[in-house]
């Protein structure tokens, strides 16, 4: 059995997403047993991150690149609010778009694909492997900032359905997880129609939406009928949070913003447990400091 990990990294006008999966692939290859990981990226990102860190650099830890075409009208229909902490706000296209493909694309009978933004800290994830489950995927986070409460992440609407988080699902080469990831092309493509029926918010497609209502719809359209990871938790960190430092091996320093004062922050040390750190700027900021603690050992 093949196994593997599994990024999208397109670049857009300010964050270098295939910078972030370089350096997550790293942090992989240093904390879990499996080291295949394949990146799905275009040529215009793979040519700017190349030039600006290395062509050898991206290709030693990413051993299998795959090159496609980006749908440039969803490009800039798809606009996002991205945050540099609450400070710095920019309006800047969030190409998501082929995330449905995974299962096309992924040349392992098993998978773990994550955000390249979902740090691996921890070798949390090895417990995957061989899992009886063939699909897995949490509707359970934590937010370190322990005080922020934001229902709205936890359902697609307040009457409706549980929000399965897209940032890590696992899934074997099956039957049925073929069928999940058609029904997320179908979700995908008649989008507003099942917005219109499950009532999430706003304009913006999000992978999280329609893996969720793929979910409810081969779960026998019962709520939370997915089995989660075995992981503790997503643990999040927001874009309005930022990192100080990376002082050594997994670990991080956190700015946390407190929600009762924004735009004023709390320290946080973060130890050997995967994050997902929403606020890609940072990341990019402490990428040396995270790599040096690797190269160091």
């Amino acid at each position: 059995m093949s196994k593997g990990f599994l990024m999208f990294a397109h670049n857009n006008d300010e964050i270098d997403y295939l910078k972030l999966a370089t350096v997550n692939a790293y942090l992989i290859k240093e904390n879990c047993d499996i080291h295949d990981i394949t990146v799905v990226t275009n040529q215009a990102s793979y040519d700017y991150t190349t030039s600006q860190i290395g062509e050898e650099f991206v290709n030693n830890a990413i051993n299998n690149i795959v090159l496609i075409e980006k749908d440039k009208h969803f490009k800039y229909a798809n606009q996002r609010l991205f945050k540099d902490t609450s400070h710095t706000l920019k309006p800047l296209p969030f190409y998501n778009l082929d995330r449905c493909n995974a299962y096309d694309i992924s040349p392992y009978d098993e998978t773990i694909m994550i955000d390249a933004d979902y740090l691996i800290l921890s070798n949390a994830l090895n417990s995957c492997w061989g899992h009886n489950n063939e699909l897995m995927m949490n509707w359970k986070y934590d937010d370190i900032m322990y005080e922020r409460e934001d229902d709205s992440l936890k359902r697609l609407h307040p009457t409706g359905i549980s929000m399965y988080w897209a940032t890590v699902v696992y899934f074997k080469k099956t039957e049925f997880t073929k069928q999940f990831f058609e029904t997320v092309k179908h979700i995908k493509d008649n989008s507003r129609y099942y917005q219109d029926l499950y009532k999430w918010p706003g304009a913006l497609y999000r992978n999280d939406y329609s893996f969720s209502v793929a979910a409810h719809m081969l779960g026998g359209f019962e709520d939370k009928a997915i089995p989660q990871l075995p992981v503790p938790s997503l643990y999040k960190t927001f874009d309005t949070d930022d990192v100080h430092s990376a002082p050594a091996k997994n670990e991080l320093i956190f700015y946390l913003e407190q929600p009762q004062s924004l735009g004023d922050f709390m320290l946080c040390r973060w130890r050997h447990l995967d994050i997902h750190v929403m606020n890609k700027w940072a990341i990019n900021r402490v990428s040396e400091e995270l790599l040096g603690h690797i190269n160091a050992n």
